[in-house]
């Protein structure tokens, strides 16, 4: 499982290198696009983190409140959709993701990764073209 997540982690990085070297070609409708659904997005993770802070903070769950957990016991209307995912991909980097990581960690760097990018799409898209060549 550590070598799912080790790929994973470095899977992750790689796209964001592409999203950063690339925007450059994308039309800025597009880009404009993207940073909206990052954060709608990062507000949606955000609520959530939220919740399983509350969850942790109130309730009797320990810290280590895990996100199959959270998504079995809280989320057991959409738990369905993380099986599925279970059919097409890595079973191991899936297990690291969404069983391994306690929730409150990957919800917050999920958040901030997301919220980062949101913004710095934002500030590229008001960029004017002519400036950014």
């Amino acid at each position: 499982m550590i070598l799912a997540g080790t790929i994973g982690i470095i899977f992750v990085c790689l796209i964001l290198i592409l999203i950063v070297y690339s925007v450059d070609f994308w039309p800025r409708g597009f880009v404009r696009g993207l940073a909206y659904l990052l954060f709608f997005g990062s507000s949606i993770e955000t609520l959530l983190l939220l919740w399983v802070l509350g969850i942790i903070l109130i309730g009797d769950r320990p810290w280590g409140l895990s996100i199959n957990e959270f998504w079995k016991d809280y989320l057991s209307s959409i738990y369905f959709l993380k099986e599925w995912l279970y059919t097409f991909f890595w079973n191991d980097l899936l297990d690291f993701f969404l069983a391994f990581l306690p929730a409150v960690l990957f919800l917050f760097l999920r958040t901030t990764v997301t919220s980062i990018l949101g913004v710095w799409l934002f500030s590229v898209s008001k960029v004017s073209p002519s400036a950014s060549a």
